[in-house]
């Protein structure tokens, strides 16, 4: 369905992380949230869908939900990847942990390079609230496709635009169903997507 897992590049080390017990419980608490409304989860096909990722570690590191996870009701510390650095232009990531970091790895690392006070974003998926938010909230362009460097420049160009007060909330254009919001803290990142999708829930 997206071309970008084939041009993603993952040098993953297959390391125990160390993963504190209190991001580990506000992953999961944030992730149960999503989860519960549908906005993380797998498809009938076995694609899984939405990614959660808060910071943690080493400047610049993060924590993100490992691939193919989404199926999962509730994840182990061992299915969260740390990545440690990337490469955009090049759509390198590199990670370490039991799981590999996904392709939307790069669109967190863009919004976290391009505000250095966010500490957590959510990539989440629903295809009617896309269709609601598309061009209402910040969106990147139709013909920029998902998992590709053009994706992760311009959603973090597109956070870099929001302002104080506004909703942390970009739609992806060129990825139907994909919306990603962020945050001070991923408490923060979680309130944005529900209250959204609360608020447009019975519009």
């Amino acid at each position: 369905m997206d071309e970008g897992y084939i041009k993603f590049n993952c040098i993953w080390q297959k390391v125990d992380n160390q993963i504190s017990e209190e991001i580990f419980s506000q992953l999961e608490s944030a992730r149960s949230k999503l989860y519960s409304l549908g906005l993380i989860g797998m498809y009938p096909d076995g694609i899984g869908f939405g990614n959660i990722s808060v910071r943690g570690g080493d400047a610049g590191n993060f924590f993100i939900s490992g691939s193919a996870t989404g199926e999962f009701v509730s994840l182990r510390p061992s299915d969260y990847s740390l990545v440690t650095g990337y490469q955009l232009n090049e759509n390198t990531v590199f990670c370490t942990g039991q799981t590999k970091a996904s392709s939307e790895s790069l669109t967190h690392a863009a919004v976290y390079q391009s505000i250095p006070e966010v500490g957590a974003v959510v990539h989440v998926h629903s295809l009617w609230l896309w269709e609601k938010l598309l061009d209402h909230f910040p969106s990147t362009l139709a013909e920029i496709e998902y998992g590709t460097p053009e994706m992760a420049f311009a959603v973090g160009q597109l956070a870099f635009t929001i302002k104080e007060g506004e909703e942390k909330i970009i739609v992806m254009g060129g990825h139907r169903e994909g919306i990603l919001a962020f945050g001070t803290t991923l408490a923060g990142a979680t309130g944005e997507v529900i209250k959204i999708f609360n608020q447009y829930k019975y519009d």
